[in-house]
């Protein structure tokens, strides 16, 4: 398996798209209740193919990620096979990043001696889908990208 099996709730979700690719391995629904009950190495099989292959094409669209605490910021923008990071880092007496409104105090205090910012990029040749897994698999989530290009912005200034 490549990345990781799809939860109960996500193979639930994607029911219609399950039987879907059911059908283009040839399984009806009576067949595949027959795997199910009968074949357990070969059900195991069919969900992981399936898992990697939703998280593969879930992989391909995903350019923004970001990974909060209450003081680190981690923003990162993939494309092609380059991974570009913005990283705010704040000390222990500031604000929680974890904060609704921690953008505009970010904004406010940006040349605060407590608050640090670093920038870095990092290109892969061969597993670049696999990098961005891994920063999911460390508490990345999907993000449209409007803070990282913000503090883009502002640092290219």
């Amino acid at each position: 398996m490549k990345y990781a099996r799809l939860s109960k709730e996500q193979f639930e979700s994607l029911n219609e798209e399950f039987a879907i690719f059911l059908a283009s391995q040839s399984i009806e629904k009576i067949q595949w209740d027959q795997i199910k009950s009968k074949n357990p190495t070969l059900t195991d099989e069919l969900l992981n193919l399936f898992s990697d292959m939703v998280w593969d094409q879930s992989l391909d669209k995903i350019i923004y990620l970001e990974n909060r605490s209450d003081h680190h910021l981690f923003l990162f923008k993939c494309e092609d096979t380059r991974i570009d990071l913005i990283l705010i880092k704040l000390e222990e007496d500031c604000p929680s990043l974890m904060q609704k409104d921690y953008k505009q105090w970010l904004e406010e205090h940006l040349s605060d001696p407590r608050v640090a910012i670093f920038e870095s990029s990092r290109s892969f040749q061969d597993d670049f889908k696999g990098e961005k897994f891994k920063l999911i698999n460390k508490g990345a989530t999907f993000s449209e990208g409007e803070t990282f290009e913000d503090f883009k912005s502002f640092l290219s200034k």
